[in-house]
């Protein structure tokens, strides 16, 4: 999601509470200090304006030690004296630091977390930084051209289950609690973006999603080629936001698709159901959409639809529910196979200027 104005400045608030707070890069912050906890964007904001410009140089191990000492430090911690193993090395922000002097990412030991961020740095030949992005572990994933990094969990949905449904009318309690869904206007649904943070008051409660998304069946999506699924489901993702009548539409590249809506969408052309790293019931954080917030308090649109002679996809039915209720229309089916790979060749322009 790109950065926006207010990033840097809310970025900079929560340091200073953080340096006036006394805790430590340990200590949980999620659970006890959500107002701590910096976005991705706020996070790269921060860092990529202490750190553009400074020297980060030395060999592997203390380079690696230098740039974990002074992140705290732009962060507002203490800096330890050592950075015990711990996994990730920042608990409290769940995230981790990497120097790439290379086109490579290394992960030494351990899996790839689906939630938690890695800040890549990037300096020149002689060691000053040049870039800093930060990244959630589901899009790290996805840089491994082997297949055998990226872990999936797949489902279905159970038997004698067809045409559309709204599996439960209410969103969860705590979403209903921290973020306040209600009906809204066209006027004031249509002033929200959709790769923009959820904002209290903001979202369509979830059976209003459901019944502006019924009007999608019986459409016929833009044809493709054969095997561009990914375009595909852009355009289900573009169709899902102008059913809502949200804004113009601009994909976030993360989950959730529709992030204003705290809505993650799926197109169904065959039976399984490709739920990613994460279960739609998972009860670990989503800062993306808010720090009191879980995955499964997320809403899910699952689309059903079938690929024409043309390469058109004709939509013919529409899944509603919360990731709480998911697996109270769908079964899961195997486990989640992984296969850690410790090097991932980062993606060409990852560091180009925005």
């Amino acid at each position: 999601m790109k950065r926006s104005d207010d990033d840097l400045p809310a970025g900079l608030a929560k340091v200073d509470a953080i340096r006036a707070s006394g805790l430590t890069i340990y200590d949980t912050l999620l659970e006890n200090r959500p107002d701590l906890f910096l976005t991705d964007n706020q996070l790269e904001a921060v860092l990529t304006r202490f750190f553009v410009g400074r020297e980060v140089a030395g060999e592997n191990r203390t380079r690696s030690k230098i740039a974990k000492s002074l992140v705290a430090e732009a962060l507002g911690y203490p800096v330890p004296t050592s950075f015990p193993k711990t996994v990730p090395r920042f608990p409290g922000q769940d995230l981790d630091v990497s120097v790439q002097t290379r086109d490579n990412l290394q992960i030494w030991n351990q899996e790839v977390s689906p939630e938690r961020r890695y800040v890549l740095m990037r300096p020149d030949e002689s060691g000053i930084v040049q870039a800093v992005r930060v990244v959630r572990g589901q899009v790290v994933a996805t840089w491994d051209r082997t297949g055998t990094l990226t872990s999936k969990y797949q489902a279905k949905r159970i038997p004698g289950r067809t045409g559309s449904r709204l599996v439960v009318d209410r969103d969860t309690t705590r979403f209903r609690e921290v973020l306040r869904p209600r009906p809204m206007s066209s006027d004031e649904v249509a002033g929200l973006g959709v790769g923009d943070a959820p904002k209290v008051g903001a979202l369509l409660p979830i059976a209003d999603v459901y019944e502006r998304l019924l009007d999608l069946v019986g459409q016929t999506l833009t044809p493709v080629r054969p095997g561009q699924d990914r375009v595909r489901g852009e355009l289900l993702q573009v169709a899902v936001s102008e059913q809502l009548g949200l804004g113009a539409h601009a994909n976030p590249g993360s989950w959730p698709d529709v992030l204003s809506q705290a809505i993650e969408v799926k197109l169904q052309t065959a039976e399984t159901v490709d739920l990613g790293m994460v279960l739609p019931s998972d009860a670990g954080p989503a800062p993306d959409i808010h720090p009191l917030l879980r995955h499964c308090d997320a809403r899910y649109v699952v689309a059903y639809g079938d690929v024409q002679q043309d390469g058109s996809t004709a939509l013919a039915a529409v899944v509603v529910t919360t990731g709480e209720s998911f697996f109270d229309e769908f079964q899961q089916f195997g486990g989640l196979v992984s296969n850690s790979k410790r090097q991932l060749p980062l993606p060409k322009g990852l560091f180009d200027p925005e």
